[in-house]
């Protein structure tokens, strides 16, 4: 009873000037009756022009499996990524391409020394390339490498047929880490070295992208030491104070669950300061049905630090590079759920918001429930707090909807973003609103193509007619949002036909008209 007053409470704290409050037409805090029809247009205010190779997946498959294993490759198909981010992310700084390995004789994480040994060369990308209709997003190793060594790996990947487009210099070199610090003590001198990489890779490749690593401004703050706090905090304004000739610049946009606020909140009403310290305590927050509409917020006030801090800074011109975003929860009690699915795809569309991002990489494609697209063995909810048993390669709840907004984006053109005559707003954490209903339509010369979550807990009858022409078709997945998906069966789902559709409460729908 406690925690529910709590929650009553936040619902009607007054909303705050942010960049969560609502979309479309007209919003409204009172839920919408499922006999009132819920008609949907495009919002004139947001279009942008979007590349087909702007969906991705960065893959740091250390823990296999490997790319030849048979039905892997397929099942990665069905996500229809666009890039394949390779090596990775922080094993890049120590990645020898030649091997597909960690280098040897350097000193590396502690976590990586029992990893048996499994290659991973151009040869393997090569195949994951053939078999997806993907193509490489190379981060190259500036830490333990050469700009020479790393052009060599370039222009092997092309001699056997991979293309050479898109290129980051290194990883998540802002962090404090004595390793990142003793290399570039500054962005500036970080900077200064990107410099002729950039001289030295576009001479031999003139029509590459480039793009320098830059901190997003919430992203891993619990991992950065203070120590070197005002390295990172100076950071962009360093590297792009000095940089040139490069292309975009990467953010890793990782959002918390929203649950130790919601915990702290009922300890103090009763008298326990360390409630949120206890992960029994948080899974009892996210049981509570109360609790959801706070964790969905999060992903939109994540993106509002986002826009309105790390887009800002960019150069006219420069393009923003979504290389790593998910969910991040060390608890393990979102992870897998359908709620993290839902928390994932809400972020994957809030991208297409600023037409600045060029493109984004969902973290990871493959590895356990915390992070993955795809089971990569039968323990993928061994950090989950709540074991259950999976298959390999099954699609995680996050798998499932990114599967649907990769088809929904994976001919690229023009993205509209929807309007609708009733959206009702929810409310996040501290006070702030974002919509319930909430979608894309992606218009090119294979047809028209829409993706819409409903985030509420009733469901909406919701008309296209004026948005989508002809015959209309839909598929659509639903699930109580604590629910852990370990397979397909698992989620409600539905195909039909029609311009009218019921929306059920926490779903994603994809339609597809003319």
């Amino acid at each position: 009873m406690i925690f529910k007053k709590i929650v009553t409470g936040i619902l009607f704290i007054a909303l705050g000037t942010t960049g969560c409050s609502g979309q479309g037409r007209k919003a409204t805090s009172q839920p919408v009756k499922l006999n009132t029809l819920v008609k949907v247009t495009e919002d004139g205010s947001k279009v942008v022009t979007l590349s087909p190779d702007f969906n991705g997946f960065n893959a740091q498959m250390m823990r296999g499996p490997k790319w030849q294993t048979p039905g892997f490759a397929d099942k990665v198909k069905g996500l229809h990524p666009k890039l394949i981010r390779y090596p990775g992310g922080t094993v890049a700084s120590y990645w020898d391409w030649k091997t597909g390995w960690l280098m040897d004789g350097i000193e590396m994480k502690p976590e990586w020394k029992n990893i048996p040994k499994s290659p991973i060369l151009l040869e393997d990308i090569k195949f994951a390339c053939d078999q997806t209709g993907a193509q490489p997003l190379y981060v190259l190793n500036m830490m333990n490498s050469n700009v020479n060594y790393q052009i060599e790996m370039l222009s092997q990947a092309e001699k056997i047929g991979l293309k050479v487009k898109y290129i980051e210099l290194d990883n998540e070199i802002y962090l404090g880490e004595k390793f990142y610090v003793n290399k570039f003590p500054s962005g500036k001198d970080y900077a200064a070295e990107a410099n002729k990489w950039i001289s030295a890779i576009k001479k031999k490749f003139p029509d590459v992208r480039i793009a320098v690593v830059g901190s997003s401004v919430k992203e891993g703050a619990a991992r950065k030491e203070k120590k070197f706090a005002e390295r990172t905090n100076n950071w962009n304004r360093e590297v792009l104070a000095e940089i040139q000739g490069a292309d975009a610049v990467t953010f890793h946009v990782y959002g918390g669950s929203g649950l130790n606020f919601l915990a702290n909140k009922a300890a103090k009403e009763d008298d326990e300061d360390s409630a949120g310290d206890n992960i029994a305590s948080l899974q009892n927050v996210f049981d509570k049905s109360e609790s959801i509409q706070f964790v969905l917020g999060s992903p939109f006030m994540r993106w509002n630090n986002a826009n309105t801090y790390d887009y800002k800074i960019l150069p006219k011109g420069m393009k923003a590079w979504i290389t790593e975003y998910n969910l991040f929860e060390k608890e393990g009690v979102l992870a897998g759920t359908w709620a993290h699915g839902l928390y994932a795809l809400s972020q994957t569309l809030l991208f297409l918001e600023n037409s600045t991002t060029e493109l984004i990489c969902y973290h990871n494609l493959t590895t356990s429930a915390q992070f993955a697209a795809i089971f990569n063995n039968d323990q993928g909810f061994s950090k989950a707090y709540k074991k259950i048993d999976n298959k390999p390669f099954e699609y995680s709840a996050a798998g499932e909807c990114l599967a649907l907004s990769g088809t929904a984006m994976q001919a690229g053109g023009v993205a509209v973003k929807l309007a609708f005559s009733n959206n009702v707003l929810l409310s996040a954490n501290r006070g702030q609103k974002y919509p319930s209903l909430n979608g894309w339509v992606f218009k090119s010369m294979k047809g028209n193509k829409i993706i819409v979550t409903n985030l509420s807990s009733q469901p909406v009858n919701a008309s296209f007619a004026e948005v989508v022409k002809g015959a209309i078709t839909y598929t659509q997945l639903s699930a109580s949002p604590q629910k852990q998906i370990s397979q397909s069966s698992d989620l409600r789902k539905l195909n039909g036909t029609g311009e009218r559709i019921t929306l059920p409460a926490y779903s994603v729908t994809l339609i597809e008209g003319e």
